[in-house]
Parts: structure tokens; sequence; C-alpha cells
């Protein structure tokens, strides 16, 4: 079965950062521009006819404070997710740029940063997963790329399971689930053959598998799985 990664250590890196973005305007980095814009807008004053004016402008004042709220604190966790990633804590940060992303996808402008970031972060990831090197690490990679429909990376990495344990019983049945989702009925059997020689605990496994689904109507497969009962002997 697969091992569990390690988490990263936090560590002071030598590698350079990716290039810090320009300011979000409301950030910290560019300054807050709510109260200049507060302090630069006049007072009404008391008047009959501007007194329904000013009325109407104190409604409307919540909403717009709100949607100032609400961007001030869609900056703070998109600075928190950069600082993760200034950390080279490339999962907890990707997360936490996916979370920014769907708190509110509608800002266009920290959307696109928060993406661009995500994508950095899966490469990091990416270089930073072990080459499969053992039978046990290559089978579990093939067993993945199975599960996922990428039938023909999945045999390149079986083969190479199968040249360090050549008579690795469930490498050899993973290889015939493979060639039967291939189309390759000739090749699964004669794998599947195989592999029920070396265990024949796959015969009943395989009688179970929905991978051979489309064997089900070849004589040669209900042979082979199901194979007939002896008849019993008469006296």
């Amino acid at each position: 079965m697969p091992r569990t990664q390690p988490k990263a250590k936090v560590r002071t890196s030598t590698e350079t950062p990716p290039p810090e973005l320009n300011p979000i305007p409301g950030s910290k980095a560019a300054g807050s521009t709510g109260d200049a814009t507060a302090r630069q807008t006049p007072s009404a004053k008391a008047g009959g006819p501007r007194s329904s004016r000013r009325s109407r402008t104190k409604t409307a004042q919540p909403r717009a404070g709100s949607a100032r709220t609400g961007r001030s604190t869609l900056i703070k966790r998109y600075e928190a997710a950069v600082r993760l990633l200034y950390r080279q804590q490339f999962e907890q940060a990707k997360e936490a740029f996916e979370k920014v992303i769907s708190a509110d996808g509608r800002d266009r402008e920290i959307y696109e940063r928060a993406l661009t970031h995500i994508r950095l972060c899966q490469n990091k990831m990416a270089r930073r997963q072990p080459v499969p090197k053992t039978t046990e690490e290559l089978y579990n990679v093939a067993i993945t790329l199975i599960n996922d429909g990428r039938f023909q990376e999945s045999i390149r990495h079986l083969n190479r399971a199968l040249k360090r344990s050549p008579k690795c019983d469930y490498v050899i049945y993973a290889l015939a689930v493979c060639y039967c989702r291939l189309g390759n009925r000739d090749r699964a059997l004669k794998h599947l053959r195989l592999a029920i020689d070396l265990k024949v605990g796959n015969r009943f496994l395989a009688q179970r598998d929905a991978d051979f689904e489309p064997l089900t109507r070849d004589s040669r497969f209900a042979s082979l799985v199901f194979p007939e009962e002896p008849p019993e002997a008469t006296s």
C-alpha cells in the first residue's frame, strides 16, 4: 500500500520565491482607501431639500461598507495563502488558495492570482513526488492509473514491476485487467491464466471482478474462471 508522504518541514529556503505580485487594492501594501474616501466626502448641510437626499445616502452606506469588509477579509485570506507558499508548504497553500476562490469567485483580480498560485503549487508538489522503484511502489502507482482510466501508462509501470518480480501474481493479474479494458482479449486471457496458475485464489477474484465484464461471453474466460466440476464416480 502507498505510504503516507511526510509533511514538508518549515525551513528557510535559498530558492528564490516567486515574484511578488502588485499589491491588491485595499491590501496593507496598497493602503486602505476606505478611510481616505470617507474623509474626502463632504458632509451634507442641514436643509429641507437635502434632508431626503441625506437619508438615502445613509441607507446606501451599510451596503458599501459591507462590500469593503468582505473584500478586506478575502484579501487577508489571500495574503495568508501567499505566506504558506513562501514557506514552501505547497499542499496547505493550494488548499488555502482554493478556499479563496470558493469564497468569492466574482473578484476577478484575486481569482486570477489565486488560480496562478494553485498551478504553481501543483507543479512544485509534482516535482517532489518520489520516483517508484520497488515492485510494491510500481504496483501502487499502476493501480492509481487504472482507477483513472490510464491503462497504457499503468501497463508500463506493471511491466517494470514484473522485471523485478517475474512471478508476482497480483502484478500479472493487474496486467490482465489493463489488457481487458483496452479490448485486447488474447493478452488479457494469457495474463489471467498465468495469474491463476501462480495463485488459484485469483480465479475466485476474477469471478467477481467487474473489470472482466467484457470477457464474460468469451468461452475461454468461462472455462478458465468457471471450470466444470468433475463428474461424480458411478458404482
